[in-house]
């Protein structure tokens, strides 16, 4: 089992919810529900992100960062035009990074100029830039996240087309990108990739970026597919696409910086940005 689950969402259906959204929740996924899974799977840390039907309102993921400032951490979607003061609150409450849902967007809003401009500022703030994308779109992601320093978090192994699978474009090209060294991939949400096996993926990443570009997530509560599912069972998946004991390890090492849950980064990160 992995020590750091790097994709969860928490919510409740009395939350203002976006008006364009694709999904509204018949349930609530509470911050004490989510603790309570982790504690009964020998989870130790969790990074919150936050859901798209939700939109730019952070405050209930704040909170609960608040609460466990040492367990948690968080992915926010924020704005384009969202202030300085702001980020740099969420920075001191734990966010480190913000999400792009471009499921059933154009994906050239991400080279708008608020949105690049909302980038430079996150990579000031040594934040990394989560993107949630169909295989298609990704070589345009990485385009439109050229100028962009930081590191790049793919959800979901990028989402490749079910039938091209290896083959899908935007999963070749998160294999050549790999090889920067700032672009890392969820394990996670195998079910999103509409009944494609994902451990041939799995082996595809695990060969060319190596465990230390990998990351591991349970998508929690498994938002429109959560019939079926448990924490155990999509734990177990992890073994069986990676069943080497040290690439597990290194995958929780990876986690462990990439998330700021190493104190000494998150501290050596902050001096960086104060000297400079």
């Amino acid at each position: 089992m992995p020590f750091i689950d790097t994709h969860a969402h928490i919510f409740l259906r009395s939350l203002p919810m976006v008006a364009n959204r694709r999904y509204t929740p018949g349930y609530d996924a509470t911050l004490n529900d989510y603790m309570r899974v982790l504690a009964d799977n020998d989870i130790g840390c969790g990074v919150l992100v936050q859901p798209s039907f939700l939109g730019t309102d952070n405050s209930y993921m704040l909170s609960a960062l608040d609460r466990y400032p040492t367990a948690l951490r968080g992915v926010a979607v924020v704005d384009a035009g969202v202030s300085d003061a702001e980020l740099e609150d969420m920075d001191q409450r734990g966010v480190v990074g913000i999400r792009f849902n471009m499921i059933g967007k154009d994906i050239a809003e991400m080279a708008s100029p608020d949105h690049q401009a909302l980038v430079r500022r996150i990579g000031q703030l040594g934040w990394h830039v989560e993107v949630q994308a169909r295989g298609g779109d990704i070589p345009a992601v990485f385009k439109h996240l050229e100028r962009f320093d930081g590191h790049i978090v793919i959800d979901h192994f990028g989402l490749p087309d079910p039938r091209l699978g290896l083959r899908d474009p935007g999963f070749r090209q998160l294999l050549k990108e790999g090889e920067n060294g700032r672009t890392f991939v969820k394990m996670s949400a195998s079910y999103r990739c509409h009944g494609l096996d994902v451990a041939p993926l799995a082996g595809a990443l695990l060969a060319t970026l190596g465990p230390r570009r990998l990351l591991w997530g349970s998508d929690w509560p498994w938002t429109q597919f959560e019939n079926g599912r448990s924490y155990p069972r999509i734990a177990a998946e992890l073994s069986r696409w990676l069943p080497d004991l040290h690439a597990l390890d290194q995958i929780d090492q990876t986690a462990s910086g990439l998330f700021r849950f190493s104190l000494p980064l998150h501290q050596a990160l902050h001096a960086q940005r104060s000297v400079a």
